[in-house]
């Protein structure tokens, strides 16, 4: 984990934390991110000192100086990646274990010195070392006993805490379970007047630099470089852990804006300014302290046989076969009264061996509280897991959907003959309540879909409607219009070369007036004088003017560079031209009309009768949409010969697309 912050030295730190308990609010904000752990008497969290010196090597620390700072806290309060080597390990353990290193070390340190001051008696027989073995031993037993009533008496509040009080407000509520599951606030600290807000503001970045940090390590670590992250996450501050009234104030205008609860709540949230897909799943522990909870049971039970045994020999001086005067005896009693019994015909004589018996039941019964407890963390994250695992599946079957439209039986043909000879698989039929798709298989990443249509763009079944209710029905991420077109420019293209629309023109939306040079008389007052005017004088002589309304529209820039970079290696039938395309539900055979729209348009390369109605549905719909059409004729001297060489050559080379990964990835909506 990289130090994201200034990281200050020892010295620093406990001078910020004598700044700290000058405040007044520092009990307060020091219990919040000190808590008392279970045992009640000892906080889980080390001294404040050194938490500030490990949260910023941790990079968890906002310094501004011992008199401006803040500590970020991970969900759930979960340990980060550990660096820094063995010193700051050990640091960083007892910073987060401050309650089982006084719960463990004591006690082990005793009993260290008794088995040394036994082995001197062994050894040296002398009665001074006995003694000293018997008052290490006791105080090791006295330490844990008193530990453990408080680990008892302090479980026993908190049952009465939580379902012997009333239903708390929800900002309580929320103040308790929230830190759980989002990036927290925990501590703030700033007693200079100037620049408060400031804090804050690095402290927001701080946590923006700590989530960026982890996603680009897991980028590197798979080879994958992620050139821009969004923080989608929600920063939770908690007044309590504000050490002066004025920085309260500060923190509550800070995140008035999205406030979700009334004001002095307690607890108030920093929304990013991205909003998130999803709530995040976080992962937790997943249990693991059970096992060092009955690594711990095992270890008193084995130490506290020793003393039974012991305290019973010497309560008994005759033989005794009912009391556990020895070490196997006085474990196999200590063993049963886990499970809260005695074994048969085996009882204790001295009050020393039946308070430790009560105590192991004790201990025993917050056992069951600390199983139940790990079974439900344990269950929780195996569920996490499950999704994740599942989420991944559905990333590995991720396909996108490629819908291609045609108008002739002959491009229908050779679109499927083209996806055949990739995939060899045959067409599945799928009817829907108004058109007929055809299944034509995956290619890479991509799920081709086929369909004809009517020719032109007006009518029941034309491009227009159909596509429009195609995309409704079948949402897909592509759609290619492909097949056949007249070309306007033979002096430089051929029969089957294939034309890509970069821009598609409408041109059945028009005005037609008067020749150029017509001045128009006098508007009619009546039928009759239109009538009149018709009968006696002829049609103003030249060429009409036609003035094109329709719109001129880029198809999808996603597709044409793909179709570009693809178009630069295409070798297997006619070449490929980008450029503009007229549409219009205009069959054109016919010399004069060919010539007046070459006029009208000399940058067109060619037209066709359905792209209109595709752009039309497709605009409507937000989907990426291309016209690819190849060239049978020149809009007039119309013949049948060069339609299948046209219709070929455009679906092959919308096919190559596919096989080339062009459909594989879909941009998000709204993306630029």
């Amino acid at each position: 984990m990289p130090e994201l912050s200034r990281a200050p030295s020892w010295a620093q730190c406990r001078t910020a934390a004598r700044s700290v308990w000058s405040t007044e609010y520092a009990r307060e904000a020091i219990d919040l991110v000190r808590p008392r752990g279970p045992l009640g008497i000892i906080r889980s969290r080390g001294p404040l000192p050194l938490m500030l010196y490990v949260a910023a090597r941790d990079g968890r620390l906002v310094w501004n100086g011992p008199e401006s700072l803040a500590i970020l806290q991970p969900p759930g309060d979960i340990a980060l990646p550990a660096v820094g080597g063995l010193r700051l390990g050990v640091l960083r353990r007892l910073a987060r274990a401050w309650d089982i290193t006084l719960f463990a070390v004591p006690p082990a340190l005793m009993l260290v010195g008794a088995a040394l001051a036994a082995l001197w008696h062994v050894t040296t027989a002398g009665t001074g070392s006995r003694a000293a073995v018997l008052l290490l031993a006791v105080g090791a037993v006295a330490y844990l006993s008193v530990l453990l009533t408080c680990l008892v008496v302090t479980g026993l509040g908190w049952f009465y805490r939580e379902f012997g009080r009333p239903t708390p407000p929800d900002e309580r509520i929320a103040a308790e379970l929230m830190p759980g599951q989002r990036w927290t606030l925990v501590f703030c600290h700033h007693v200079d007047d100037r620049r408060p807000r400031l804090l804050l503001e690095l402290a927001r970045q701080q946590l923006a630099d700590l989530l960026r940090s982890d996603v680009e390590e897991y980028g590197r670590d798979v080879g994958t470089e992620i050139p821009l992250l969004n923080v989608t996450e929600t920063l939770v501050c908690l007044q309590q852990g504000v050490t002066t009234q004025s920085m309260r104030d500060v923190v509550d205008a800070w995140t008035e804006q999205d406030r979700i609860f009334g004001a002095n709540a307690g607890v108030t949230v920093k929304m990013a300014g991205y909003p998130a897909a999803r709530p995040p799943n976080r992962l937790v522990d997943r249990g693991g302290f059970l096992f060092w909870y009955l690594a711990g049971e095992a270890v008193v039970v084995t130490v506290a046989a020793r003393l039974v045994a012991d305290q019973e020999r010497a309560a008994c001086a005759a033989p005794c076969t009912t009391h556990p005067v020895d070490y196997g005896r006085a474990l196999h009693w200590l063993g049963s009264r886990l499970f809260f019994t005695d074994p048969y015909g085996l009882t204790p004589a001295t009050h020393q061996a039946w308070t430790l018996g009560l105590l192991t039941s004790l201990m025993s019964l917050m056992g069951v509280f600390v199983t139940i407890t790990a079974a439900q963390q344990y269950l929780r994250v195996r569920r996490t897991l499950q999704q994740r695992i599942e989420r991944k599946i559905a990333m590995a079957n991720r396909r996108t959907r490629t819908l291609i439209i045609v108008a002739t039986d002959e491009e229908n043909q050779a679109v499927c003959e083209a996806a055949r000879e990739v995939t060899g698989c045959q067409p599945e039929l799928d009817f829907l309540p108004h058109q007929t798709v055809q299944r034509l298989g995956t290619i890479s990443r991509t799920e081709l879909m086929l369909v004809q249509v009517r020719p032109g763009s007006v009518g029941p079944g034309s491009a227009a409607i159909s596509a429009a209710a195609l995309v409704s029905q079948l949402e897909p991420h592509f759609l290619i219009l492909t097949g056949i077109c007249y070309g306007l420019r033979p002096d430089r293209h051929e029969f089957g070369d294939i034309l890509v629309c970069d821009q598609l023109r409408a041109i059945d939306h028009r005005k037609e007036a008067e020749p150029a040079g017509h001045r128009p008389g006098t508007p009619f007052g009546s039928g009759a004088e239109a009538a009149a005017a018709l009968a006696e004088t002829p049609a103003p002589a030249g060429s009409r003017t036609v003035l094109i309304r329709g719109d001129a529209v880029t198809p999808s820039t996603t597709l044409l560079s793909r179709f570009r970079a693809v178009a630069q290696t295409w070798t297997s039938g006619g070449r490929v031209h980008f450029g503009p395309m007229l549409s219009a539900s205009t069959l054109v055979s016919a010399r004069s009309l060919r010539d007046e729209l070459h006029e009208q348009q000399p940058e067109a390369l060619g037209g066709e009768m359905e792209g209109a109605g595709v752009y039309a549905a497709a605009a409507h719909a937000k989907v990426d949409w291309i016209l690819v059409k190849a060239i049978c004729d020149w809009g007039f001297e119309k013949g049948d010969d060069f339609h299948e060489r046209a219709a070929r050559n455009a679906a092959r080379f919308v096919v190559r697309v596919a096989e080339e990964r062009g459909f594989d990835l879909a941009p998000p909506r709204g993306s630029i």
